[in-house]
């Protein structure tokens, strides 16, 4: 061979083909998804170092070995609070301002972006010049800081932007995701998001007395998924959702709602006083603190309604909550015992809360005895259900049980209450007495306890420990193929949340769906086209093997549908798949399910489990195309030539494949006329190509052949080598070889 025969064997040279991104840019999607604000930590000095290194570079004009990461980072530490003003960095921010109007480079721009929205403050100077700077450099900006000034304006206006952000976002059914969409990467973010936050509570403020309203603020507090809430102007949006309720009282569900909801997301203020309630005004915490008493009160009520069926109790219960209503009860605790927490947390709480194993304290000693711990006026008393006595303690007692303890021991607070000089303890017994009792000792001089041992410390279970499962779904799609199931669907719509209309509370009468009950979603071939059979209905048996009666029959799948029909239903699948009626696309059939419409035309009994699924999927995709499979079932239709080989059963050893030579000629002589032979047998090169050893492998002939399909110019001379040597495989039977 010469080199000229041999240039023209290899084919036509041309450039190496762009590698896949797919996969990489799917990748980078997803983390930037789950962690959009994810930045360097950098310490003051590191700023500062960082600053003073940019300030030197710019002031000798040194840029040997300087990465663009740095400038971006030194950019963000140049405008930060502390710096933004500072005199001798005044040719620095000229530099960058400079730099911005001049710049091709997209990371530089995007850097800057985000700069200038970190660092956004209303008619600032700094602000001005980095807005009109990035507003003339848009054009030079990537596709995504393009598309995100051009869906969102407000950014640019360095003067109102947060305030027409934040009524823009007023008017949005879900400003978080939104604003997502519209490409903000962190709508929680600092700066100019946390100045829009402040202005949409600010526009909220005096709306948030009706139920769905104050649930979209929280919504945006703390979105759908979200593990934690928005820390940054927390303390204002705190204040908000209480300052309607200053001068009156919410309903008690309403009421409840709320307390429970705040102290899942920032904790709860008795427990933990610093971090975000620590700025909290104290007309606000007063509100909060009287709310979780009632509600301590009201865990502990319920417990014991629904467990003690105690003539007295009624009687107790209104007399603790008199006694709430008429201010003496400044704060409450509620300890439950292990029985009694599972029936709160079941029924008293929001199944989705995920503070429910910190929300009370546990009592530990007896299974079956509560406590409710109160602080009324200079006392603290110790009440318990069932046959537990009242206990009463003077604040200043070293043995007085504390309040918001994690664990409390029943049984040593009563040795503690009973070792005094005179006792500080009744029973229930009598209501009458016990009640006159317990006002007489909220003014009485109460004696401190002898013992001077300390409580045993105790602690709270652990919540069990979340072990995924993976959802069970059955092989083969058993449902019945005639009765769609229908589902409801909830949309929602922009509207204007303050309109006059308002909106409206779902009813109450609408409970969630029960996780647990939730069966699993099946795949999305199977939902496009899934029919269930009503509750308590049976299958309808065919009268008769007309088309006629089982048009009207009911299956437990397509399989059963198609077998019914008989083995010319598989033969009739086979001559539509190798020519689809008006132009419909052609089916992929793969080699199991060709084996199961061959195991269907031999009119063997039922197909084995692995054939079944693959036949299903196969009679799903055809009718989600729009395929009335009774029709084509019923259509008579001559022997199938897609397969000359007879049926052959899965125990019948294999026997070797005679060489495809007619079927599939040998190659070419020029490289053109070798490429077109290739395209005319792609899809068998496809299903041959599906069962090469290694992923790579498979991968890259699944390139190949679309470059190949789409007859791209950049398909090289490497890709053609291997998909002339598939070729050659299928030519010697090699689908018939595989393992």
């Amino acid at each position: 061979m010469n080199i000229s025969e041999a240039l023209e064997e290899a084919g036509q040279l041309s450039a190496r083909s762009v590698p896949e991104l797919r996969y990489l840019q799917a990748a980078a999607d997803r983390v930037r998804e789950r962690w959009p604000d994810v930045q360097a930590v950098r310490s003051v000095k590191e700023r500062e170092a960082l600053a003073q290194n940019l300030r030197d570079r710019v002031e000798k004009s040194d840029w040997e070995e300087t990465r663009l990461s740095f400038v971006v980072a030194a950019a963000s530490a140049v405008f930060d609070a502390e710096r933004r003003e500072r005199p001798d960095l005044a040719e620095t921010r000229d530099f960058l301002y400079a730099e911005i109007a001049v710049s091709t480079s997209e990371t530089f721009l995007s850097g800057l972006l985000r700069t200038y929205l970190e660092s956004f403050t209303p008619k600032g100077a700094h602000t001005t010049a980095l807005a009109t700077a990035l507003g003339a450099a848009a054009p030079r900006m990537s596709p995504a800081g393009r598309l995100l000034l051009e869906a969102v304006p407000e950014l640019m206006d360095s003067v109102s932007g947060p305030d027409r952000l934040a009524a823009r976002m007023s008017k949005m059914s879900d400003p978080y995701t939104e604003l997502l969409r519209l490409g903000v990467r962190n709508p929680h973010g600092d700066g100019f998001m946390d100045l829009a936050h402040l202005s949409l509570t600010k526009l909220i403020r005096p709306h948030l007395t009706e139920w769905p309203l104050i649930d979209w603020y929280i919504r945006w507090l703390r979105p759908p998924g979200k593990d934690q809430p928005r820390i940054i102007g927390s303390e204002p949006a705190i204040e908000a959702l209480i300052h309607p309720w200053l001068s009156k009282t919410p309903e008690d569900k309403l009421r409840s709602y709320l307390v429970e909801t705040l102290i899942e997301l920032y904790g709860d203020p008795r427990i933990k006083s610093g971090g975000v309630w620590a700025g909290i005004d104290e007309r606000y915490s007063a509100i909060v603190h009287r709310w979780l008493t009632r509600e301590d009160m009201r865990f502990f009520t319920g417990v014991v309604d629904a467990t003690q069926k105690d003539a007295m109790w009624p009687k107790r219960r209104d007399f603790w909550l008199k006694l709430y209503d008429e201010g003496k009860i400044d704060a409450a605790w509620a300890a439950l015992s292990s029985q009694a927490f599972e029936y709160a947390r079941q029924h008293l709480m929001r199944q989705d809360a995920t503070n429910a194993y910190t929300r009370v304290g546990y009592q530990q000693a007896r299974q079956n005895t509560s406590l409710l711990i109160m602080k009324v006026g200079n006392k603290i008393m110790v009440d318990g259900c069932h046959s537990y006595r009242t206990h009463v303690f003077d604040i200043a007692d070293p043995m007085r049980p504390k309040l918001f303890e994690e664990g409390y021991n029943c049984d040593e607070i009563m040795r503690a209450s009973d070792r005094r000089a005179s006792s500080a303890s009744k029973s229930h017994s009598s209501i009458r007495s016990w009640s006159r009792w317990v006002r007489d000792m909220i003014n009485a001089d109460v004696p401190w306890s002898q013992q001077t041992r300390p409580y045993t410390k105790v602690f709270r279970p652990r919540p069990p420990k979340q072990t995924y499962a993976p959802p069970r779904q059955p092989a083969t799609a058993r449902y019945t193929d005639r009765q769609p199931a229908g589902r409801g669907a909830i949309s929602t719509s922009g509207q204007d949340l303050f309109s006059s209309r308002g909106a409206t509370r779902p009813s109450s009468n609408t409970a969630p769906a029960d996780p647990a009950r939730r069966s699993a979603a099946p795949p999305a071939s199977v939902a496009a086209a899934r029919y269930m059979q009503p509750a308590g209905s049976e299958s309808m048996k065919p009268s008769s093997r007309e088309p006629k009666s089982l048009k009207q029959a009911q299956f437990p799948s397509l399989t059963d549908r198609m077998i019914a029909y008989g083995p010319e239903a598989a033969t009739t699948v086979f001559n539509f798949l190798k020519e689809p009626a008006y132009g419909r696309t052609r089916p992929r059939l793969s080699p199991k399910k060709r084996e199961a419409l061959e195991w269907v035309r031999a009119g063997r009994s039922d197909p084995p489990l692995r054939l079944r699924t693959a036949l299903e999927y196969l009679l799903i995709n055809l009718q989600t195309t729009g395929v009335d499979l009774d029709d084509l079932f019923a259509t008579p239709s001559a022997s199938s030539k897609i397969s000359t080989q007879p049926p052959r059963h899965p125990s019948e050893p294999k026997q070797a494949a005679a060489p495809c030579t007619q079927k599939y000629p040998s190659l070419p002589d020029t490289a053109e006329e070798r490429l077109d032979l290739l395209r005319r047998h792609v899809d068998a090169l496809n299903d041959l190509g599906m069962w090469q050893g290694t992923f790579e492998q498979r991968k890259a002939l699944a390139i190949a052949l679309r470059k190949l399909r789409e007859r791209s110019p950049d398909i090289r001379p490497e890709e053609i080598g291997d998909l002339q040597r598939l070729y050659e495989q299928l030519r010697q039977g090699g689908k018939d070889k595989r393992k």
